[in-house]
């Protein structure tokens, strides 16, 4: 057996949603001891943790990783390893791989080649139809025994309500998670929010009620069924009230928002800026405040980072003809310590939503500290300020907006079942 203890460290306790001060000890992959700094405790290993804030280690429940079928834009290998250095030890597969997650032997594929990558938790999500074509249902069943952690259809919308309806049905019958982007296949033209901006540049835009529209078929359906629905990736303030409705009516959904979305709008693309180019699109800067306060309040359970890595040629063309999204990975923890300082709210609270919460969302062991739990952490240097360059991203992709931006707080050690994962130098004895 061999243990390690990180003492003198301040903790994130999910229990008591506060900072805690004290000593976490775990043993061969699994945490055995919190608690007070002065217990003594017998290790083969020590880190003094001083001025630092340890948490479990990060959940992003949505991401693109490319592979398989993509490797010219990114690999299972440099994105996990970015999600490493940021202290992401348990991520979520997009199905919009080639071939598409539709069948147990790509499930394989992925577990292997994350397997011999760094050592992230990688999770495939499973394509609910087959070839993400919206017509025909997969076999949803034989992929969550293959390792599929929920289905989804990825960003193309079913449009055909029947076919919806019966995989809500399938997955309430047999206990399954649905991960689906409410997204209107009809008002879903565009490439900008529908707005003043995107009037101003001539863009083709996106209103919101192509979400809401959506999210309210969505939310009926679910009554209808009983079906467990996670909403993946909202963008609008009329989304989050909707969400907040279906909860108050007692309907098994839940929701998440990228990270990008709690900082960027619509202005940000007022230039033609590329990098700014997503789906859902940014919208207003009430869309926007409202997303986080959705946040602050518990409505949205959960942040992501809707990571989208592309090749460098994906941006170099007008706005409207680039790829949509951004690589989020490498800036996805200095983001979300700059949130809480912008929100003014407490850190403990959306660290909940990057751990506990999306733990929860999706019944998974991981994302707290206490005894029993896998030994999945994260440890914050809160002192530490740096600035985002895009020469030092370790995701293959390198389409981020965040070029000289400044952040506080960033991660020195990453630990994944008791496995150092990531580690820049620490005091160690």
């Amino acid at each position: 057996m061999t243990s390690t203890s990180i003492v003198n460290c301040r903790y994130f306790d999910e229990n008591q949603k506060e900072i805690q001060q004290g000593t976490v000890q775990y043993t061969d992959g699994v945490i055995t001891h919190v608690g007070n700094a002065d217990d003594q405790l017998s290790s083969e290993h020590t880190i003094n943790a001083r001025n630092h804030l340890l948490t479990p280690g990060l959940i992003d429940c949505y991401a693109r990783l490319r592979e398989p079928g993509f490797e010219k834009a990114a690999t299972i290998s440099s994105e996990t390893l970015a999600a490493a250095k940021n202290g992401i030890t348990t991520l979520f597969c997009s199905p919009d791989t080639d071939p598409i997650i539709d069948e147990p032997g790509t499930v394989e594929l992925i577990k292997r080649r994350a397997s011999a990558a760094i050592g992230v938790k990688v999770l495939p999500i499973g394509a609910v139809t087959s070839g993400l074509q919206g017509e025909q249902l997969s076999e949803m069943q034989i992929l969550f025994d293959s390792g599929c952690i929920a289905f989804s259809n990825g960003d193309n919308p079913i449009s055909d309500n029947q076919v919806l309806r019966r995989v809500m049905e399938y997955s309430a019958g047999f206990n399954l998670n649905l991960i689906i982007a409410p997204q209107d296949p009809w008002l879903s033209g565009g490439v900008a929010h529908e707005g003043s901006v995107s009037i101003r540049l001539g863009l083709p835009g996106i209103p919101s009620a192509a979400e809401t529209v959506a999210l309210s078929q969505l939310i009926e359906l679910c009554y209808q069924t009983g079906a467990r629905v996670h909403f993946s990736r909202l963008s609008s303030q009329r989304g989050v009230n909707l969400v907040s409705q279906a909860k108050k009516d007692n309907i098994a959904v839940t929701a998440d928002v990228g990270i990008d979305h709690l900082f960027l709008t619509e202005m940000d693309t007022s230039d033609f800026n590329s990098m700014c180019h997503t789906s859902p699109p940014f919208r207003s800067y009430a869309d926007r405040e409202a997303l986080r306060e959705g946040l602050a309040a518990g409505v949205l359970d959960a942040i992501c980072s809707n990571h989208a890595p592309h090749e460098s040629d994906a941006k170099l063309t007008p706005f409207a003809e680039s790829k949509p999204g951004l690589s989020s990975l490498d800036s996805f923890t200095g983001l979300l310590i700059k949130l809480a300082k912008e929100m003014d709210i407490a850190l403990p609270v959306l660290l909940e939503r990057v751990t506990a919460g999306p733990a929860r969302c999706f019944g998974l062991p991981q994302g707290r500290l206490e005894v029993g739990a896998p030994a999945d952490i994260c440890l914050i240097n809160t002192e530490k300020d740096w600035e985002f360059s895009i020469d030092t991203m370790l995701s293959a992709g390198r389409n981020s907006p965040y070029q000289g931006w400044d952040f506080e707080g960033q991660v020195e050690l990453t630990v994944v079942n008791g496995k150092t994962i990531y580690s820049t130098k620490q005091d160690t004895t």
